[in-house]
């Protein structure tokens, strides 16, 4: 381990009216440099610069003398401690120590903070998926340091070219998709701003940073496709629940975690009509969302005590939905998801739903999230007339023949 090198020297330009210059400290760790203030002053042809200290000539110019070399202590003392417990650390940790304002706050520490109080507030304010997205931001940083710094960093020391490394580490050596690494990146800037709010840093290294997410198209099930996945008939009570479980969220647009949640308490009968009433687990929006009738038979036979649905993990209903989607014949890349697309789509803007009363009992918090939906139906209905048009094209040709 290399050993932290201390270097005094003055500042000419700050020089007072009485030919005082101030003396600074200089650490010097691992290519990595950290300055302060001495608080000591001396006239400016007294400092001998290939020494580093006052040329003595008064009782005055030992005691500075004395003092520099007492911070020179104390600073390698305080570095060989820090060797001591076997952490990594960084020059600002060094400066810290000394001049005694505790630790730097590093950027594993603010994560780790952040988190730390997210967890406080789980089922308050936040979900235990959002919860789980900043521990995925934890574990990426943490093996991004490992592998290009072999260190932890400061917040300060964080620039904008660390934020386009760690992207570029994101898409090559992650399994991170383009707006994957962009919403990683999103919450690593929302831990800068938090750095900011607590007056760690003053500047975010994101200030000039641009987002590049690409468009993706939500996939849905049409009309048919859903009455094909619903003519399944299945033997196995595992995939049974999963595919009413699947229709009911087509009919709802409740998310997995919404449904496997999902009490008999939250559903009420309020003059004549059947709700779902719940406060979405993702965003802690109010969703109340009248029940269909085609979706009042996917209830009747998994209504128990404690849950409407037989609790399952993610992961094992969407490899039952992938089961069932290959005895439907249904060609598509389908999860649990694709549930809640197909409510915004199939089931109320195609048949005419306002989207303002599509994004209220979706639980969206802005319309523009709906709208999204909205943009996938403008699809279709381009693709539906490009399909007419070259129909009508080949009728016109065939009667001028």
């Amino acid at each position: 381990m290399f050993r932290a090198k201390v270097y005094f020297y003055i500042i000419k330009k700050r020089i007072n009216r009485n030919g005082d210059c101030p003396i600074y400290c200089r650490i010097t760790f691992q290519n990595e440099r950290a300055s302060f203030s001495t608080s000591l002053k001396v006239k400016k042809g007294k400092w001998n610069r290939q020494r580093q200290q006052v040329n003595e000539t008064s009782e005055l110019d030992s005691a500075i003398n004395n003092k520099l070399e007492q911070i020179k202590s104390h600073i390698y003392f305080h570095h060989s401690h820090l060797l001591d417990q076997g952490n990594v650390f960084s020059v600002e940790h060094i400066k810290a120590a000394f001049i005694n304002k505790g630790v730097v706050k590093t950027l594993i520490s603010l994560i780790e903070d952040h988190n730390n109080s997210m967890q406080r507030q789980i089922g308050i304010t936040f979900s235990k998926g959002t919860l789980k997205n900043y521990r995925t931001l934890l574990k990426h940083v943490s093996r991004f340091l490992i592998r290009k710094y072999n260190k932890n960093l400061s917040l300060k020391s964080v620039d904008p070219a660390f934020i386009y490394r760690f992207e570029d580490y994101l898409l090559e050596e992650t399994k991170c998709h383009q707006n994957g690494a962009m919403k990683v990146l999103q919450n690593l800037q929302k831990i800068f701003n938090m750095g900011i709010q607590r007056g760690h840093i003053e500047k975010s290294p994101f200030d000039r940073f641009k987002f590049r997410f690409q468009k993706t198209y939500r996939g849905h099930l049409t009309d048919t496709e859903l009455n094909r996945f619903a003519d399944v008939r299945l033997e196995d009570s595992t995939l049974k629940c999963i595919q009413s479980m699947f229709l009911f969220s087509c009919y709802t647009g409740l998310c997995y975690i919404d449904s496997y949640n999902l009490h008999p308490k939250q559903i009420l009968e309020e003059n004549g009509t059947l709700w779902v009433k719940t406060n979405r687990e993702k965003t802690g929006n109010i969703s109340n969302i009248p029940i269909l009738q085609a979706a009042k038979k996917y209830i009747v036979t998994n209504y128990n005590e404690d849950r409407v649905f037989k609790p399952l993990t993610n992961q094992c209903v969407n490899r039952g939905l992938k089961e069932i989607a290959t005895r439907a014949n249904i060609d598509k890349h389908i999860t649990f998801h694709l549930a809640r697309h197909t409510f915004g789509t199939t089931i109320t803007l195609s048949n005419d739903v306002p989207i303002e009363s599509v994004s209220k009992m979706m639980g969206h918090s802005k319309i523009r999230t709906t709208q999204i939906y909205a943009k996938v139906l403008d699809k279709k209905v381009e693709s539906d007339m490009d399909k007419l048009n070259k129909k009508l094209y080949q009728k016109d040709d065939s009667n001028n023949r």
